[in-house]
């Protein structure tokens, strides 16, 4: 009863008006436009549906996401990403206007195109993804114009986090992430991080490091069997990585939890019809960075992310989350 007090209390401190709760977020913009419609045959040119269009109609993606998720959930927002100088970048610019992003810095680089995901759904379900991007590593000058920008907003408006969103476009890269890291601990700015491939191993000594499982048994030297080997597998990243605390997101299995003072474990989430995996990640890491920042508890933070997570998945399409809806449903779990 106790632990349910607590963990009650801890639901009213997220239901409270997050206003002045200021969240800043840098990593891989980009655009995710959607083409709608029905498959209404085959093509008699190849093996592929033929999808009658009915809408067209675009989002902000990625680390745009978390900002929008961020805003969804009332916290104010700061976004640093890289874009081209395209008609792509101003249609961004649009969307994070429309989302009400608080403060954006958003770098043109002349040589690579606004990354944009085009999918394709079919009665509400994705049939393919064609991808517009370039994955190279910015330059030395994009990193200190970003840089100077960074510190500036620490100075004069101090974030309680620092989101780290990385989708390996070549944004954020172990050439310059430790500059980043190093301002962090400068001005004692806490970092949360969404992981990817290519830089995985440079994020050191961050507050919160929450790769997906895929991402963290690839990095894994023995092989990944199943849930038994996730102590393993937790102990392994923490001795690598040296974060705080360690989330590892496991789908339909729902999150494995834990930091230096508690033992990871698995916190279980309830079974969902999905209709589109897009953008969860992006939203488990919008929550966890809320709780870090309001000091919630692990098993809340859990709880939070799970329901989160999955409220977007039975949705199509990537879409922030919907704070009442999270906040009712958290109500009805915590009463249980």
């Amino acid at each position: 009863m106790a632990k349910t007090g607590k963990l009650t209390e801890e639901l009213e401190v997220l239901s409270e008006d997050l206003g002045k709760l200021h969240i800043a977020v840098l990593g891989d913009v980009m655009v995710d436009h959607y083409i709608t419609g029905q498959a209404t045959r085959i093509s008699p040119e190849a093996p592929v549906p033929v999808i009658q269009c009915s809408r067209t109609y675009d989002m902000p993606g990625g680390a745009s996401n978390v900002a929008a998720n961020l805003k969804a959930m009332g916290c104010r927002v700061s976004l640093f990403g890289l874009t081209g100088n395209d008609s792509m970048a101003a249609t961004l610019g649009e969307l994070l206007q429309h989302a009400h992003c608080d403060f954006l810095f958003l770098v043109a680089d002349t040589g690579r195109p606004t990354t944009v995901k085009t999918r394709v759904l079919a009665d509400g379900y994705q049939v393919t993804r064609i991808d517009w991007e370039s994955i190279e590593k910015v330059g030395r000058s994009i990193q200190n114009k970003v840089l100077h920008q960074l510190e500036a907003l620490f100075r004069n408006d101090r974030p309680e986090v620092l989101i780290l969103q990385d989708y390996d476009k070549g944004f954020l890269h172990a050439a310059w992430i430790g500059r980043i890291l190093r301002l962090c601990q400068q001005y004692g700015i806490r970092v949360a991080v969404d992981p990817k491939e290519r830089s995985f191993f440079s994020y050191r000594g961050v507050d919160l490091f929450k790769p997906n499982l895929r991402e963290a048994s690839l990095q894994y030297p023995g092989k990944y069997r199943g849930p038994a080997d996730l102590a393993n597998l937790d102990a392994y990243l923490r001795r690598r990585i040296g974060c705080d605390a360690l989330m590892i997101t496991l789908a339909a299995g729902g999150i494995w939890l834990g930091d230096r003072n508690t033992p990871g474990r698995v916190f279980k989430t309830a079974a969902r019809k999905v209709a589109d995996v897009s953008g969860a990640g992006d939203t488990v890491i919008s929550l966890a960075a809320i709780c870090m920042a309001r000091t919630l508890s692990l098993e809340f933070m859990a709880i939070c992310c799970n329901e989160a997570g999955g409220q977007v998945c039975e949705k199509a399409g990537v879409l922030a989350v919907d704070r009442s809806l999270l906040l009712e449903k958290l109500e009805s779990i915590l009463r249980k």
